[in-house]
């Protein structure tokens, strides 16, 4: 058996368990849900983004409303239950409110109102995040995707929209919470719409 023979089935199995490897941890682009109205061409803006319209002006803003958080897709929720569900759209709509929490009253000026869901989950597995020698192929990590949109007013024309995908981080303590990685992807998507409405 020649070096040729016994490198082709290794290089194999290498390409084999880094596609598991992402499998595993889901970093590909999540198809949408349909929360985001299907009229709104969503566009590329990033690894595990996609984005639409913004740039509006702050200071036409007269008030900034957010609706409550939403877990609309049943079956999309890995084995998380209606209190796990609860606290993880509790954390959504309390991270939309506080980035925009600094925004002024401002007689006259327009409403905008924000919707929110998070559209898909795959809980981590904390017991097998405990040990480095445990995360072998991030198995136990998951990911979460949020898709958020505003409207110029309640029912009004749709301003902005962003859909962003979030994977388990191996540094950082969201890998030992089944809900661990929702919460942070609820924070940085609350972070990146903020950017987006106001660029």
């Amino acid at each position: 058996m020649n070096t040729t023979t016994i490198r082709r089935p290794l290089l194999a199995l290498a390409a084999a368990l880094l596609a598991g490897s992402l499998a595993a941890c889901g970093s590909t682009p999540h198809a949408r849900s349909g929360f985001i109205p299907n009229s709104v061409t969503l566009a590329p803006a990033g690894e595990l983004v996609s984005e639409w319209g913004g740039k509006l002006d702050p200071s036409t803003v007269g008030a900034v409303k957010v609706a409550p958080a939403t877990t609309p897709y049943s079956g999309k929720y890995g084995e998380l239950d209606a209190e796990q569900l609860s606290e993880v759209r509790v954390a959504m709509s309390e991270a939309l409110t506080k980035e925009f929490k600094d925004m002024a009253m401002k007689p006259g000026g327009r409403t905008i109102v924000i919707h929110a869901a998070i559209t898909e989950i795959k809980p981590n597995q904390p017991l097998r995040n405990i040990a480095p020698q445990t995360q072998i192929l991030k198995r136990g990590y998951g990911y979460a995707t949020c898709e958020i949109y505003a409207t110029d007013g309640e029912g009004g024309p749709i301003v902005a929209a962003l859909m962003q995908s979030h994977d388990t981080q191996r540094l950082g303590t969201e890998k030992y919470s089944e809900t661990g990685t929702a919460k942070r992807a609820s924070e940085d998507s609350a972070k990146k719409f903020r950017e987006l409405l106001f660029r």
